[in-house]
């Protein structure tokens, strides 16, 4: 999410622009992508009750995959972008689900670190790969980047249809 509205900042049509007008964009954008994520947790836990928990994180990721790839396959200018990454936003409802579907998957006395262990994680790993990310490079446009990070969706759908599927709250773990 930091660095779609931060790749808008290196845009031709934006790169000229003073600093409080790119600064204005980029907030503008972040919200976009804020509100729509809403909209994309009730979405996913909408199509959760129709279809299962890891079918519709699978759905999820696959239009993750094609959202992302739909943003950043071509140069775009920044009036294109504001329509295309409020759509990254609404995909990211998937992880909206994580908070209901996770904590079965664990025995009643490890749910709450097995849960948070799993949901964590992967922001650590975010963390430190935006970090590494900022300073390897610095300054290069990251369009392209940004393109293949959404292939990193599709190892995790068929991750996710590997999953115990849960119906009427059953656990797995008891």
């Amino acid at each position: 999410m930091f660095w779609h509205v931060q790749h808008l900042r290196t845009l031709p049509d934006v790169v000229t622009w003073e600093p409080k007008r790119k600064d204005q964009l980029v907030t503008f954008a972040f919200f976009l992508v804020i509100g729509w994520s809403i909209v994309g947790n009730f979405f996913a836990a909408w199509v959760a009750r129709r279809l299962g928990y890891r079918r519709t994180i699978a759905l999820m990721c696959l239009m993750f995959c094609l959202i992302i790839g739909g943003t950043y396959w071509q140069v775009r200018d920044y009036k294109s972008m504001l329509f295309w990454i409020p759509w990254v936003g609404f995909c990211s409802g998937m992880f909206g689900l994580f908070t209901m579907y996770l904590p079965p998957l664990f025995p009643t006395l490890l749910r709450t670190t097995g849960a948070g262990f799993c949901y964590n994680i992967g922001r650590i790993a975010a963390a430190a790969g935006t970090v590494i990310f900022a300073f390897v490079l610095k300054g290069v446009d990251f369009r392209m980047t940004l393109f293949y990070t959404g292939f990193l969706f599709i190892p995790a759908m068929f991750v996710a249809l590997m999953l115990p599927d849960l119906r009427d709250n059953a656990s797995p773990a008891t």
